[in-house]
C-alpha cells in the first residue's frame, strides 16, 4: 500500500528497535532506530512513506553516521512491510539521554531514547 497525499488516512508510528540502547563517548550504538508505520483503522504496513528521524538535542549526544556532517536529522523511506530505519548512530562527546522525535506524514509523531554512558 503507497501512501498518496490527499487521502486523508491517519497512520501510526511504531517503535520497532534500536531504542534504550546505550553506547560509550564516540561509540557506534548497537542497533539503528527502527519504526514502523501501520494505518490507524487497518493496521496494514505504509510503504513508500518518508519518516524523519531528528535528534531534540543540541549537545549532539548522538550523531548519524553518514561522512560527519553532523545533521540533526535524517528522512528515509518506509520498506513494503512499512519499516523505516535510520543509519548507523555514533555516540557524540556529552553523556546523557538522546531523544529522537519520529514524524511521518499524516501521523502523530513518536519519541525514542538512546543513551551515552558517562
Amino acid at each position: 500500500m503507497s501512501a498518496e497525499a490527499g487521502h486523508g488516512r491517519t497512520y501510526t508510528i511504531q517503535p520497532a528497535g534500536g531504542t534504550e540502547q546505550h553506547a560509550g563517548h564516540h561509540q557506534p550504538f548497537p542497533h539503528p532506530i527502527k519504526a514502523r508505520v501501520v494505518d490507524s483503522q487497518s493496521r496494514q504496513p505504509v510503504a513508500e512513506l518518508p519518516v524523519t528521524f531528528a535528534w531534540d538535542s543540541m549537545s549532539q549526544q548522538a550523531l548519524f553516521e553518514d561522512g560527519g556532517s553532523g545533521e540533526p536529522s535524517v528522512t528515509v523511506l518506509t520498506d513494503p512491510e512499512g519499516y523505516a530505519e535510520t543509519p548507523r548512530l555514533i555516540a557524540g562527546d556529552a553523556a546523557g539521554t538522546a531523544t529522537f522525535t519520529v514524524t511521518a506524514p499524516g501521523a502523530p509523531p513518536t519519541h525514542i531514547e538512546i543513551t551515552v554512558n558517562h
